[in-house]
């Protein structure tokens, strides 16, 4: 039905007071609902932040080509998705370690420990290997976060854990002994193993590999694109997956202005 305008003239003295009277409250009242929301995204926006900053070194990462990755870096997202008592995380760490030594300067690194959270457990999540590997998957989250953005020192770290693969996460010298040799501040590293710090970073690990629907070890991303897998066999690596591949890969997805490193020059710009 065609509407139609009606003449205010025609609306009766009475009703016209109480529409008067009706719009103050309803500019009120909307007023407060704009406040309320505002306010309930603030807290909202607090409780993501204090999510991904419990400790030094954690983020809130989404694993599938939307990690949280600070907007201030230009350097590649590379996620490892990993369990540290896993032969397969070994063998594509022992690839790596070819690789992260000849192009730290622009990556940056973030370890996403698959498991489950489990507030029951003592270190807060379940490993598939027990809590010897929970206690191993702290350790390795612990030297990344006090490696001071030094890379091949945490790798050296790394290759020094790998190379006693049936102690890891049950000997503590062993881990303390690593670290040092690598370089790291050890009495950081020997509290952050030990205390809450380290279960946080655990769980917040373990809770990005969840976000992210990863559950194989050793699964790797590049610039938030899955690139390759190793689980009994390597699989999904479109690009290879030997070291000279990866480098490859990683110097082509770089879009940085700080200088690109040396070994880049053999790959030309996209």
């Amino acid at each position: 039905m065609p509407g139609f305008a009606v003449d205010k003239s025609i609306v009766p003295a009475g009703q016209e007071r109480r529409q008067q009277r009706r719009r103050p409250a309803a500019v009120a009242a909307a007023v407060l609902f704009c406040v309320a929301g505002l306010a309930a995204l603030a807290v909202l926006n607090a409780c993501c932040w204090r999510a991904g900053r419990w400790w030094p070194g954690a983020s809130l990462g989404l694993g599938l080509g939307s990690s949280h990755h600070s907007v201030a870096s230009d350097k590649v997202l590379v996620e490892l998705f990993v369990m540290s008592r896993c032969p397969d995380a070994v063998k594509m760490e022992t690839v790596l370690g070819s690789v992260i030594p000849e192009v730290h300067s622009i990556v940056d690194l973030e370890l996403k420990f698959i498991g489950t959270l489990d507030p029951n457990r003592t270190l807060g999540a379940r490993c598939l290997h027990g809590d010897k590997e929970c206690q191993g998957n702290i350790d390795e989250l612990c030297a990344l976060a006090h490696s001071g953005g030094d890379l091949p020192a945490f790798w050296r770290f790394l290759t020094c854990l790998n190379g006693h693969f049936k102690s890891i996460g049950e000997d503590a010298d062993l881990s303390l002994g690593c670290a040092s040799s690598a370089g790291l501040d050890t009495a950081a590293f020997a509290t952050c193993t030990t205390s809450k710090e380290g279960r946080a970073l655990l769980q917040q690990s373990v809770e990005n590999s969840q976000f992210a629907g990863v559950n194989t070890s050793a699964t790797l991303f590049v610039a938030g694109n899955r690139r390759c897998v190793e689980d009994g066999g390597w699989r999904e690596c479109p690009g290879g997956h030997e070291p000279d591949d990866f480098i490859r890969d990683i110097c082509a997805a770089y879009r940085g202005s700080r200088p690109r490193p040396s070994i880049c020059a053999q790959y030309p710009r996209n």
